[in-house]
């Protein structure tokens, strides 16, 4: 190697390390694709689903600290002084006492089994939101994927208006055209631009929401790929399954375990009726004496035997129960609201599906028909413009199915893939 070459490498060498190190986190290891496996993956670890977390711990330590003797602590109290005897005497007198208490009536059981079914509810609710955020999720990937399928298809659309407008300028100039079609063609690409641009911004739009929603950085830069089809490809079970099955069903399980924590916290305040009786151990020092006693302090529940927590306990059971009950008759009417949509929009894309692909390749052979001088600019406008429409069309269809067949398998436990 000779000196000169060294001499250049070592001058080169640093500032190509600085170049690698200058390039930006997509170019240096390029994000995943945002499939529905890892949607449903992030969508379980987002802020959202570690607040439900994070609210299920509250309920778990307080269930830890439930087992407590009683609510009440020891008292440990002393005193001590001077006694005046009539015949002038200062002996000193002391005394000390120590109170336990005790709970009666099964306060302590109650209190434990009130916390337990408190956790129970807290994590049934958490897994409902947990269910509801991934379908958020799932809905919201959809509509991304259509996004970027309005992007594509205006991107067709306006390369059509492209080839269209070339070809007005090219019959013009040969003079088998008059200028009106360069103009039309001229405004049509104009609007095709501008569909082009919008569909963009709304894809933007929608993927950002969706990568707040993951707990991802809200970019739009092209490292967030999408991949998968709009429409999963399994097949929901049949309606007797699901109407067999709603007992499973994540918001039915979080109504039946806040009714048996509702059940639970009245119990609590029934056995929160009972006194806490407190055992007293006192000694007495007394003019050299000593004196040992041992009682009893039981307070009268008269005045007040917790009577508004019981009643109010009891309210909440009535108020619980109720909304278990429609809680339930919702789910029932939900599934089969689903079902109909689901079945609704598979006829109706069922029915779009030959169109589309007969409005394609009508577009195709008007453009072509007015490239040899076969057909008019007005024609061919007319015909594209009903194949776009129509390809339009099958695609809100198709989002549509997606979204219904998306949420009629999470309803029935399943993640589509």
């Amino acid at each position: 190697m000779s000196l000169s070459f060294a001499r250049a490498l070592s001058t080169i060498a640093p500032l190509l390390v600085l170049s690698a190190l200058a390039l930006p986190g997509p170019a240096l290891a390029a994000e995943p694709a945002l499939t529905r496996a890892r949607v449903i993956e992030l969508a379980r670890a987002s802020p959202a689903s570690r607040v439900a977390a994070a609210e299920v711990a509250v309920a778990r330590a307080a269930a830890g600290a439930s087992g407590a003797l009683s609510l009440e602590n020891p008292v440990i109290a002393g005193a001590g002084g001077v006694r005046f005897n009539p015949d002038g005497s200062r002996p000193a007198a002391a005394m000390a006492s120590l109170s336990w208490p005790v709970d009666l009536g099964g306060q302590r059981g109650a209190r434990v089994d009130a916390a337990e079914a408190e956790l129970r509810a807290a994590e049934s609710a958490a897994e409902d939101g947990r269910r509801g955020l991934v379908l958020a999720a799932l809905l919201q990937h959809a509509l991304v994927i259509r996004d970027e399928r309005h992007v594509e298809l205006a991107r067709a659309r306006r390369a059509l208006g492209d080839r269209l407008l070339a070809a007005a300028e090219r019959r013009r100039k040969a003079g088998e055209a008059p200028e009106v079609d360069v103009a039309v063609a001229s405004l049509q690409r104009g609007r095709d631009a501008a569909a082009e641009a919008a569909a963009q911004g709304a894809r933007d739009a929608d993927l950002a929401a969706l990568r707040v929603l993951l707990g991802l950085p809200a970019t739009t830069e092209p490292g967030s790929r999408l991949e998968g089809p709009l429409v999963p490809p399994e097949e929901p079970p049949p309606i007797a399954a699901l109407l067999e099955g709603l007992a499973q069903r994540t918001d039915l399980r979080a109504a039946a375990a806040s009714l048996d924590a509702a059940r639970a916290r009245s119990a609590r305040e029934q056995a929160a009726r009972w006194p806490t009786v407190t055992v007293t151990a006192q000694y007495e020092r007394d003019d050299g004496a000593n004196i040992g006693t041992l009682g009893l302090a039981v307070p009268l529940p008269l005045l007040n035997a917790n009577r508004s927590g019981a009643a109010t306990a009891a309210a909440e059971v009535d108020v619980a129960a109720a909304r278990s009950a429609a809680a339930r008759a919702a789910a029932a009417g939900k599934i089969q609201e689903l079902h109909a949509r689901y079945l609704a929009t598979r006829r109706a894309l069922e029915a779009l599906t030959p169109a589309a692909a007969l409005s394609e390749k009508a577009a195709t052979l008007a453009a072509r028909g007015y490239e040899l001088g076969e057909n008019d600019l007005p024609s061919v406008l007319l015909v594209r413009r009903e194949a776009l429409e129509t390809q339009a069309a099958l695609l809100d269809a198709e989002h549509a199915h997606a979204a219904a067949k998306i949420e009629l398998l999470v309803a029935a436990g399943r993640m589509p893939r």
